[in-house]
């Protein structure tokens, strides 16, 4: 009888804890987020959450976006997310993290060694990048006037700087492989265009902003079990295997 008890107090209290959680991911970025539902992130959040009872429910918009969901309450939570965003939010441990760089065609023969030699070129990056690539780095962005833009969507990115259309692109190094490769594939860039990469940036590490402080703790938990079990390396093998190696 009391064993009964305690089972039914069990599943009751996982009930009411257990939630939905509504989570803002990037909508352009593969192999991290597709928008199918899959993506090293995707999974990396659902499967975390998912051991801790909690489900999620991806809500796909650009970065900017996100901030504005998240600051006035129209979502749980919100990812790809740094200290310094200035969001009041419950912030998870490290998850993953990106490895962004600067993309020129091989044929202009740029020599780029430091951040400084970007001043007089045409360069775009992803949206919000000054708040994610450092202080030198938005100096120079800001100092560059028109000569820098930021594309949401990243594809489109990697576009124009294949048509020539932009100087140097920056960002991570495996969604330019993938969409370069998606481009060719497609037809609408040559499939022999080479390009350099100048590696001036740290790999940014980033982490999950929550609402609730208890699905926050609940994620690092899961997180923490997700790499022990190896979990953590299949998700990044699976993709891997997939597209091509990324490194985490």
């Amino acid at each position: 009888m009391i064993k009964n008890f305690m089972l039914t107090f069990i599943l009751l209290t996982s009930a009411v804890f257990a939630k939905e959680v509504q989570t803002v991911f990037s909508y352009s970025t593969p192999p991290y987020v597709f928008k199918d539902g899959s993506g090293i992130v995707i999974d990396i959040i659902t499967e975390s959450l998912k051991s801790q009872k909690h489900t999620v429910k991806p809500v796909f918009v650009n970065i900017s976006r996100s901030f504005e969901m998240f600051k006035y309450g129209y979502v749980d939570a919100t990812t790809i997310i740094k200290k310094n965003s200035g969001l009041e939010a419950y912030y998870s441990e490290y998850f993953m993290q990106y490895h962004n760089a600067a993309f020129a065609l091989k044929s202009n023969k740029y020599k780029i060694k430091e951040l400084i030699d970007l001043k007089d070129l045409y360069f775009i990056s992803f949206q919000n990048a000054t708040k994610y690539l450092g202080n030198k780095f938005e100096k120079i962005a800001l100092e560059s006037g028109n000569k820098y833009s930021e594309e949401p969507n990243q594809k489109k990115q990697v576009y124009k700087l294949l048509k020539g259309r932009t100087d140097i692109a920056i960002l991570d190094r495996h969604i330019f492989k993938f969409y370069k490769n998606e481009l060719i594939s497609e037809g609408k860039v040559d499939k022999n265009i080479q390009v350099e990469l100048f590696e001036l940036f740290e790999p940014t590490k980033y982490r999950t902003a929550f609402k609730d402080r208890t699905i926050r703790d609940d994620f690092n938990f899961g997180l923490k079990k997700l790499k022990a079990s190896g979990r953590y390396d299949e998700i990044y093998d699976h993709y891997s295997s997939k597209y091509f190696k990324v490194e985490k």
